[in-house]
């Protein structure tokens, strides 16, 4: 059979949109000479769709066009994601399906069985599970189709599986002779060879050609990057989607091909391609064709600005400079470096006078305090203010610069450095940040050196470094990522890194800071777990595993 695999890159609601796209593709794929053409999850109405699915409306209006959908097509097969309804006395009646069209209407609908609900999935809220799995004979081939999370249970993978019905096992028993799945599956850095590897043990195990199908592009705080696989029934990989495109490819189960290994890219072509394609797609989906940053000097607001002109281009980013009394000159230096290399608009506005006159109006209210953490807070939200002015006057897009570390521990300011659209590298740790920045001036010198050698400082106070106030980023680093994304509690982190007063410090600081990521911009995902939809703690708790 051949099959045309087609990741396409929907707009989350936008119904004719994601309409047009699969027509376009299933006649592209009928021109190749495709058996069957195939699309993936929740094509037609994007994903994920969230509370959109409890609108009555907008479930009609899917339902509607899937009809339409069908009514387009001839005796080549199209299958694609799509929302179905089958009410019944219990549950939501509601299902995330796959419908099967050809001949000119909808021939078959398989639901699906496994329904996530953990990290960023969330469907257990809409959809009800699938009450049975069946097998579609078509074209000579016993068709087994799946969607996303089913495939995602194979009991000779996953020593520890989360769910106790296996789909696709189910497919192999009823004699499916072609495994079809259509996927919506966030990235995250090490997650495709994560799937590569998985979905190799299923079909080598059962001797079955498989055909997986995922979407790409950005959706508000997921990236999907695409890379559709196709497996022969040796587990070989032996066709692979383009990284971070569409993208239409066939696949020939009759065919042989030559294996392929590698697949995924360094930790800084993947993470940079996945947050230009985040922002690009964020900023177009939402109507913004223009990126103010703030620029520091420092290597954070270098490394956002660097993303900004690949997602916009450089005629389309503004930077501006708000130099205080305790910028360095540097700073400014390496700044206007920077414009030079990346060839970007700039202006500078100096936030002296408007700092000494906040100290001015607020020094009788401040009699007899000493200064602190509140007057380097009013440079931040004074510069905050300045850009959320020209955001508002020139409709940019606004980008927040603040790493994964930094919004970690707090170190950030509320109102202030926080203001934005989008939290660009807020995923990203602060030692992660330079492997980027380096990884960027691996062939030329695009970020100024003098922003990488020098030692980090928010400016705010005299002779600022971030190490005055925080361990080593390096340390600081290993700690979150032991706390974050491995859930290491104080006793076991402490056991590894060998100083408690440390971790504890650390913890501390991740903990009561939860309000403020509470009101920050989305934050792109690039790790197994991002700040956001994907890690819900309470603001208000008084839990604490350091007692």
């Amino acid at each position: 059979m051949k099959i045309g695999l087609c990741q396409i890159n929907t707009i989350i609601g936008n119904i004719e949109y994601n309409k047009s796209k699969i027509l376009s593709g299933y006649k592209k794929g009928i021109e190749e000479g495709c058996d069957l053409i195939i699309f993936p999850e929740l094509a037609l109405c994007g994903y994920p769709p969230q509370d959109l699915i409890e609108k009555d409306e907008f479930r009609e209006a899917v339902i509607q066009a899937t009809i339409e959908v069908a009514e387009n097509t001839n005796g080549v097969g199209l299958l694609f994601g799509t929302i179905t309804e089958e009410f019944d006395k219990v549950g939501t009646g509601v299902y995330n399906s796959a419908a099967l069209c050809f001949d000119g209407k909808i021939q078959f609908v398989q639901h699906k069985t496994l329904i996530p609900n953990y990290d960023v999935f969330d469907e257990v809220r809409y959809f009800e599970s699938a009450k049975d799995v069946h097998v579609f004979n078509f074209k000579g081939e016993r068709l087994g189709i799946s969607i996303c999370e089913d495939i995602w249970n194979d009991a000779d993978y996953w020593k520890h599986r989360l769910y106790e019905k296996d789909p696709v096992q189910r497919l192999v028993d009823k004699g499916s002779t072609l495994l079809v799945n259509i996927s919506a599956s966030p990235y995250y850095y090490g997650r495709r060879e994560e799937r590569k590897e998985m979905l190799s043990v299923l079909t080598k195990t059962n001797n079955l050609p498989l055909a997986y199908v995922s979407c790409v592009g950005g959706q508000t705080d997921l990236v999907f990057d695409g890379a559709s696989l196709c497996l022969d029934s040796n587990g070989n990989l032996v066709k692979i989607g383009k990284n971070f495109k569409e993208d239409f490819f066939v696949f020939d189960t009759k065919k042989e091909y030559e294996p392929l290994e590698i697949i995924e890219g360094n930790f800084g072509e993947e993470v940079l391609n996945s947050l230009v394609l985040g922002l690009k797609d964020y900023a177009e989906k939402t109507g913004f064709k223009k990126a103010l940053i703030g620029l520091s000097g420092g290597i954070d607001s270098a490394l956002v600005t660097y993303i900004a002109v690949q997602a916009f281009g450089k005629e389309n980013v503004h930077v501006v400079m708000m130099p205080s009394q305790y910028s360095s000159e540097g700073s400014i230096k390496d700044s206007e470096q920077l414009i030079r290399n990346l060839g970007i608009s700039s202006e500078t506005i100096s936030i002296k006078s408007l700092y000494n006159e906040f100290i001015e109006v607020l020094s009788p209210s401040f009699n007899g305090k000493e200064k602190d953490v509140t007057e380097e807070n009013i440079q931040a939200r004074i510069r905050g203010v300045i850009l959320m002015a020209l955001s508002n006057k020139f409709g940019y897009f606004l980008c927040t610069t603040g790493n994964k570390s930094e919004m970690a521990v707090g170190y950030a300011t509320l109102y202030g450095d926080m203001n934005g659209a989008l939290a660009i590298i807020a995923d990203v740790y602060k030692t992660q940040v330079y492997e980027l920045a380096n990884y960027i001036n691996s062939n030329t010198e695009i970020i100024p050196q003098n922003i990488i050698d020098k030692a980090p400082s928010a400016e705010l106070s005299p002779d600022q470094k971030d190490q005055d106030s925080l361990p080593p980023y390096e340390l600081l680093d290993k700690i979150l990522q032991l706390y974050l994304e491995d859930y290491k509690e104080y006793i076991e982190i402490s056991e590894i890194i060998g100083d408690k007063d440390v971790v504890k410090k650390v913890l501390n600081l991740v903990d009561k800071n939860e309000f403020k990521r509470k009101q920050a911009a989305p934050v792109l995902r690039v790790t197994k777990k991002a700040f956001g939809y994907g890690r819900r703690f309470p603001i208000v708790q008084g839990w604490s595993s350091q007692k």
